[in-house]
C-alpha cells in the first residue's frame, strides 16, 4: 500500500505539471475520447509500446475508487461462486511533446472469492490443471498490487518504445484447509515502428514474462482433514503424490512478439498479428524441488480492422481471432521410501485447445453535444479438453451474437452523461463429454456440475451509467454504476459495481 501511495503522488505531480500546458484541452473532449468505442476497437495495436505515441489526442489521468459484487452460482467450482472486491486505480498518459509519450498505471484491490472448491491455488487460469484440490474449500481472501509504466520516443521516421509491469498477489483462508499463496508476474516489452509510404506505419515488438507462485497448505484442527489431491486434469489425479504434499512452487517463463501495419494518422486501417509461448513447472519443495509436472502453452492471435469517416458518421468493421493450445506433461516417479522419489520418465497426457474468432461492426454518429454508437458482434468458439489415459474429454462449440449501444450527452463544459446498454446470446451448438467415472464420487460430481455450466446456453444483459461533473474541489469528478445479469438454463449470475473518481 505504501508503494501504491507513492506512485499515486508521483502521478499527481507529473499530471499537474502537464495540465498547466493543456489549457486548450477541454475536459469534455477528454471524456468523449475516453468513451470512444472506435478507439477501444483499435487498442490491439498498442500491444507494441512504440505505438502508444499517437494512441490518444489528449493527455489523460484517471483516478478511481471502485467496489464490485458478483454472485456466480453458474461457474466451474475451481473459480468460486462470486466475488466481493474494492480497490483503487490510477492511469495516466502524458505527451511530453509531439515526439515523446509516457504512461503508467498503479492499482490495489482486495476482497474475497466465495466458495472456492477443488482448487487451493491462486491464478487458476495460468497453472491449471496442476492444482492442489480438496472437496471442502471455502471462501478465499486476496490482495493484488500492480504497477506498470512505459516510454516511447519518435526519432525521424522511427518510433521506439518500452514498457514494463509488475503484479503481486496474495490469497489465503483463515479456516481449514488454510492455503497461503503468493504469486508474482514481471513482464517487459520493447518495440519499434517506422513510417513507410508517408502515411502508413509498420512495427514489431518482443515481450517476455517471469511468473512464480509459492503454495503452502496447513491445518489447525486435530479432528482430521480432507484428502488433498494433486490434480492432473478433468478429475484425474496423481495417486502417488496426493494426500501428502502441502507445499509447491510454480515457476515459468513466457516470450512472444508481434507485427503491425496501420494507417498512421487515424489508424483507420490496421492489421496486428502476434504469438506467445509459455511454460510453467510445478516443483514440490518438500522433496528437494522435485519437478512434478510441466505446462507448455502456445498462443496465436490476430486483429484486423477498417474504418471510414464521412463527416459526422463513422463506421467500420473489425475481426479478432486467437488460438490457444495447452499441453500438460507429468513426470513419473519410483517411490523408494516416503521421502525419496526418483524420476523414471515423463508422459504428455493433458491437452486443451481453444479457438475463437469475433466479428464486430461499428456505427458512430456525433452531433454537437450528443454522441452515440452501435456495436453489433458475432463470435464463434471451438474448445476441446482431453486427458488421454484414462480417457476423459470435453468438446464444445459455441456461437455468440449481440450488440452494445452507447449514448453520451454533453450538457455543458462541466456536465456529461454516458449510458451504455448491451445484450448478447450464447448458443451451444455442439457438446460432448466422456469422463473417467472410476474415481471418487465427489470428483465425479464436480465434473458433471462443471460440464453442466460449460455446456449451457445463456443470455446476458448489462447496463452501465457514468455522470461527469465539476465541483469546487474537483474539476472533473465522475460517479458510475454497472449492473450485469446472465441467465442460464438453471439459474442466473449477477454483477453490481460502483465507481467514483476524477479525470484530469
Amino acid at each position: 500500500m505504501k508503494h501504491f501511495l507513492s506512485l499515486f503522488i508521483l502521478f499527481l505531480v507529473s499530471s499537474g505539471t502537464q495540465l498547466r500546458g493543456q489549457i486548450t484541452d477541454t475536459l469534455m473532449a477528454k471524456v468523449r475520447e475516453e468513451y470512444n468505442d472506435e478507439r477501444l476497437l483499435k487498442s490491439s495495436i498498442n500491444s507494441n509500446p512504440a505505438n502508444m505515441t499517437g494512441a490518444r489526442k489528449y493527455n489523460m489521468t484517471t483516478f478511481r475508487l471502485a467496489t464490485e459484487t458478483t454472485d456466480t452460482p453458474n461457474e466451474i467450482q475451481q473459480k468460486g461462486k462470486g466475488k466481493k472486491i474494492w480497490g483503487a486505480e490510477i492511469n495516466t498518459l502524458q505527451m511530453l511533446d509531439q515526439k515523446t509519450t509516457v504512461w503508467g498505471n498503479a492499482s490495489y484491490t482486495q476482497g474475497k472469492t466465495k466458495q472456492v472448491v477443488w482448487n487451493e491455488n491462486a491464478d487458476y487460469d495460468l497453472i491449471y490443471p496442476y492444482v492442489a484440490a480438496d472437496s471442502v474449500g471455502g471462501d478465499m481472501k486476496f490482495e493484488n498490487y500492480s504497477f506498470s509504466g512505459g516510454y516511447s520516443k519518435s526519432i525521424h521516421s522511427f518510433t521506439l518504445g518500452i514498457t514494463g509491469s509488475y503484479r503481486a498477489h496474495l490469497s489465503y483462508r483463515d479456516v481449514d484447509p488454510r492455503p497461503k499463496n503468493t504469486a508474482a508476474n514481471f513482464s517487459l516489452a520493447v518495440g519499434a515502428s517506422k513510417t513507410i509510404f508517408q502515411k502508413f506505419k509498420t512495427g514489431a515488438y518482443l515481450e517476455g514474462e517471469k511468473y512464480t507462485q509459492k503454495h503452502y497448505l496447513s491445518f489447525v484442527s486435530n479432528q482430521g482433514f480432507p484428502m488433498i489431491y494433486n490434480m492432473n486434469g478433468l478429475g484425474n489425479y496423481n495417486e502417488l503424490l496426493s494426500g501428502k504434499l502441502r507445499q509447491a512452487y510454480y515457476e515459468g517463463w513466457s516470450y512472444g512478439g508481434g507485427l503491425q501495419f496501420f494507417e498512421a494518422a487515424n489508424r483507420d486501417l490496421y492489421l496486428e498479428v502476434g504469438f506467445k509461448k509459455r511454460s510453467i513447472d510445478k516443483l514440490l519443495t518438500e522433496y528437494s524441488d522435485l519437478n512434478a509436472s510441466r505446462i507448455d502453452e502456445r498462443q496465436l492471435h490476430f486483429s484486423l480492422g477498417k474504418f471510414f469517416n464521412t463527416g459526422k458518421i463513422n463506421w467500420g468493421i473489425s475481426v479478432n481471432g486467437n488460438s490457444i493450445e495447452r499441453k500438460g506433461t507429468e513426470n513419473l516417479f519410483l517411490n523408494e521410501n516416503s521421502r525419496n522419489y526418483i524420476q523414471i520418465g515423463s508422459v504428455e497426457r493433458y491437452n486443451h485447445k481453444l479457438n475463437h474468432i469475433i466479428l464486430k461492426g461499428l456505427l458512430q454518429i456525433e452531433n454537437n453535444d450528443v454522441k452515440s454508437s452501435l456495436t453489433p458482434f458475432l463470435g464463434w468458439m471451438k474448445e476441446k479438453e482431453k486427458y488421454n489415459n484414462p480417457l476423459s474429454s470435453v468438446e464444445l462449440g459455441k456461437i455468440t451474437y449481440g450488440a452494445d449501444y452507447q449514448w453520451l450527452k454533453t450538457f455543458s463544459t462541466a456536465l456529461a452523461l454516458s449510458v451504455s446498454l448491451g445484450i448478447s446470446v450464447t448458443d451451444v451448438y455442439q457438446k460432448n463429454a466422456v469422463f473417467n467415472n472410476s474415481g471418487k464420487p465427489s470428483i465425479n460430481q464436480m465434473l458433471q456440475e462443471n460440464y453442466a455450466f460449460q455446456s449451457s446456453d445463456f443470455w446476458q444483459a448489462k447496463f452501465d451509467m457514468n455522470i461527469h461533473f465539476s465541483c469546487p474541489v474537483i474539476r472533473n469528478a465522475f460517479v458510475g454504476g454497472k449492473v450485469m445479469y446472465t441467465s442460464f438454463n438453471n439459474g442466473n449470475n449477477t454483477l453490481f459495481a460502483a465507481t467514483i473518481g476524477t479525470i484530469f
